[in-house]
């Protein structure tokens, strides 16, 4: 459904292209160029000045001061105030008159010119709708992207993203923010849709806005999206703050654990337990009067003892003493055969 905002975009981009029309190609494309180069530095590094404007502001004026004030700074000293300053330095010389080229036409050259100069004014359009998304006392009157036709604020966004390294599956982390996963993912976490609290009642109500990140039309309370740096809390991203209409702290989500799966827990490494000493075992006591029994020496086998050699008076050994049979036996002649 085309609203207010809407026919405004239309309003600016046909007086631009008049402009154009009369400009001629070459004018118009050349302020078109730098006026996205000068948006596309402010979507880029305004976050990283905002920080050290609002650290200088809060050490001069205290903690009362919101940080919304420091990125609406920031954007418009690096997108506005840079080209301001190109257009009145490079350009803010009269040009000397000289005479166009044959082979140009006229008419084709207008019709260029106005077609380059509609751009511009997209450009321009699109850079003020975020512009006045920053403001923080204009929540109630500024543009919802996700409610307009023609969103230019998120052409400007996108074109600026487009120069961030920091992405994910082809997608820029910074414009877009961690993007949503499936409840089957176990490695998925759990937040809820980016809203600013405009009631101040702490819960979800109609009157809150929110981003759309799933597409479904409706808050979700409940949305399980992928953490790529790994830091717990999903990461916010500038078409979130865009569509939503906060840039500081004021825009929350619920992060919080999965209910559906238990947190690992871990084991603590148990030390040995110490061997504890066993008292010695008393020694059995015998009476005094009890008799001990006879100590019994085995009997040694027929054949086995061997008679200690016999010796001498002079302590030599005595020569064996052979059986008389065995002696006459050896004495005996062999038999003649």
């Amino acid at each position: 459904m085309i609203n207010m905002f809407d026919l405004l975009v239309v309003a600016a981009i046909l007086g631009f292209a008049c402009r154009g029309w009369i400009a001629g190609l070459e004018a118009a494309s050349i302020e078109a160029l730098e006026l996205l180069a000068c948006l596309s530095i402010a979507v880029l590094a305004h976050e990283a000045v905002a920080g050290f404007l609002h650290t200088g502001v809060t050490l001069a004026l205290g903690d009362g001061v919101s940080a919304s004030w420091s990125i609406l700074l920031a954007f418009c000293l690096l997108g506005w105030g840079s080209f301001a300053c190109i257009r009145l330095l490079v350009h803010g010389k009269p040009a000397d008159d000289e005479d166009q080229e044959g082979d140009v036409d006229p008419l084709g050259d207008r019709v260029a010119g106005a077609i380059a100069g509609g751009f511009g004014g997209a450009l321009f359009v699109g850079g003020a709708l975020v512009t006045i998304s920053m403001v923080p006392f204009l929540a109630g009157i500024k543009p919802s992207g996700d409610r307009m036709l023609l969103d230019v604020g998120k052409t400007v966004l996108r074109a600026g993203g487009q120069f961030a390294t920091d992405r994910h599956e082809g997608r820029s982390l910074p414009l877009w923010g961690e993007p949503p996963s499936r409840t089957s993912d176990p490695a998925a976490r759990l937040t809820s849709e980016p809203r600013f609290d405009t009631d101040d009642n702490g819960d979800y109500s109609e009157a809150d806005r929110f981003r759309d990140v799933d597409g479904n039309g409706t808050f979700s309370k409940d949305l399980y999206y992928k953490d790529v740096d790994g830091d717990g809390v999903r990461r916010i991203g500038l078409i979130d703050k865009y569509v939503v209409g906060r840039w500081d702290a004021e825009l929350i989500s619920d992060d919080r654990p999965r209910p559906d799966l238990k947190p690992a827990v871990k084991k603590e490494p148990t030390s040995p337990k110490p061997a504890v000493p066993q008292p010695p075992k008393p020694k059995e006591q015998k009476p005094a009067n009890q008799a001990q029994p006879p100590q019994r020496t085995p009997p040694t086998p027929a054949g086995t003892a061997k008679q200690p050699a016999a010796k001498t008076k002079d302590g030599k050994p005595a020569p064996d003493e052979k059986a008389p049979d065995k002696e006459a036996a050896e004495k005996q002649p062999e038999d003649d055969f």
